[in-house]
């Protein structure tokens, strides 16, 4: 089978995740047939987000905030980001992310299409397995032993 030339999603279109601490929708990814890129679409209730300190060896990240305010945490310093900023994160740089308002607040993750594969599997597994799966992708928690952010 051949992946088609192109995907065309709509809005309110895509494959939602449940994590229990946002709600991301994968609008393209490796189901896409996406081998070099990906981008999903997460939703932040109040007080919601990935706050545990994390890097990833291999691959960037980009967030692009669509509604609200996010604080990200940018080697160990919080930052906020109102809608229409753009934070843009280095591989192997120590990041996390959350929603400090009382209101929703959205945001676009681009990344590789690892990140796509990362986030479903995340999905699919209850949190205490997080960690080992982090790993499995070159990513990991701060607390981790098995590598240091820059």
């Amino acid at each position: 089978m051949t992946a088609p030339a192109y995907a065309l999603v709509q809005p309110g279109q895509g494959t939602p995740i449940e994590l229990g601490l946002g709600r991301p929708v994968i609008k393209v990814g490796p189901r896409d047939g996406a081998t070099q890129i990906g981008a999903f679409e997460s939703e932040l209730p109040p007080g919601g987000g990935f706050r545990v300190p994390h890097w990833h060896e291999q691959f960037d990240e980009i967030f692009y905030v669509l509604e609200g305010e996010i604080e990200y945490l940018l080697d160990r310093e919080w930052h906020s980001a109102q809608a229409g900023s753009t934070v843009f994160v280095h591989a192997g740089t120590l990041h996390a992310f959350r929603n400090p308002s009382d209101r929703t607040a959205r945001h676009l993750v681009i990344g590789p299409a690892e990140l796509i594969e990362l986030i479903t599997e995340l999905g699919q597994t209850h949190a205490e397995h997080w960690e080992e799966i982090h790993g499995r992708h070159n990513s990991f928690y701060a607390r981790s032993r098995n590598s240091e952010p820059r």
